[in-house]
């Protein structure tokens, strides 16, 4: 078969997007099957986990296309799809307005801003953190950062499709924002006076930004954030990366309700 998104008239609409990989697909075809639009696959019935995901969406009447390897890597732009793409409804992103309205009376909010993290699958893990910690959304800016590619997708391992996501065009404005909404902006990032994220007392409404290792947060944002926050080390290497520093301040903010 030729690759479904050959030509310019093929390719997704706008708002639609391919999730790849067997178990981020999983998840979705079990929590939220009527999104999905189309099953693209080079597996086969023969193939237990595979062909049982397959027998469940015969079972939910999803399209199911067969089509070669080669093909699903052009489709989704890595040859980490473990023989699964799915065609899913787009879905709305939220601007930080919209978001402090549906907050609203709530008082305790988790939020998570990430800063230059170009690499998707940083992006994904990052997602999955953030989900798997009860964090009400995750901050991006769309001009400094991955976005949610296939690839960022199958990393957050379907916790992109549950998240709230909060894209946006200038982060250092987004974290205004949200402390105009109540919210205690945090940088983790290590500066002199940066506190100790393991002794700090974390305020109910929190928001985190965190920072790729490479360009780290911009100086801006490190300026308009409460307080600059570091994580202890306690062995030879120096530091966490980003995705593991977000899992650590997520627990911090957790253990210290």
């Amino acid at each position: 078969m030729n690759n479904p998104y050959h030509s310019a008239k093929d390719r997704l609409p706008p708002r639609d997007q391919l999730i790849m990989g067997l178990h981020a697909i999983t998840e979705l075809v079990r929590h939220a099957p009527k999104r999905i639009l189309k099953i693209y696959t080079s597996a086969s019935n023969a193939q237990e986990r595979k062909g049982n995901l397959l027998k469940e969406c015969e079972r939910l009447n999803i399209p199911i296309v067969s089509t070669s390897e080669d093909n699903l890597t052009k489709m989704c732009g890595s040859d980490s799809h473990q023989s699964f793409a799915a065609h899913v409804k787009g879905r709305g992103f939220l601007d930080v307005k919209e978001f402090l309205a549906k907050i609203e009376g709530q008082e305790r909010s988790l939020l998570l801003l990430c800063d230059q993290i170009f690499d998707p699958q940083n992006f994904g893990a990052l997602l999955r953190s953030a989900e798997c910690f009860g964090a009400d959304g995750v901050v991006w800016s769309k001009n400094r950062g991955s976005d949610l590619t296939p690839a960022a997708a199958k990393a957050s391992c379907g916790a992109s499709e549950w998240m709230t996501l909060i894209r946006v065009s200038n982060l250092a404005e987004a974290v205004s924002q949200l402390q105009e909404g109540g919210f205690e902006v945090l940088a983790a990032v290590v500066t002199p006076g940066s506190k100790n994220a393991f002794q700090f007392p974390f305020k109910p409404r929190t928001a985190f930004v965190v920072g790729s290792e490479g360009e780290g947060i911009q100086p801006l944002i490190q300026k308009r954030a409460d307080h600059c926050l570091h994580i202890p080390m306690f062995g030879k290497i120096e530091s966490l990366n980003v995705a593991q520093a977000a899992t650590t301040l997520l627990t911090c903010y957790r253990l210290g309700l």
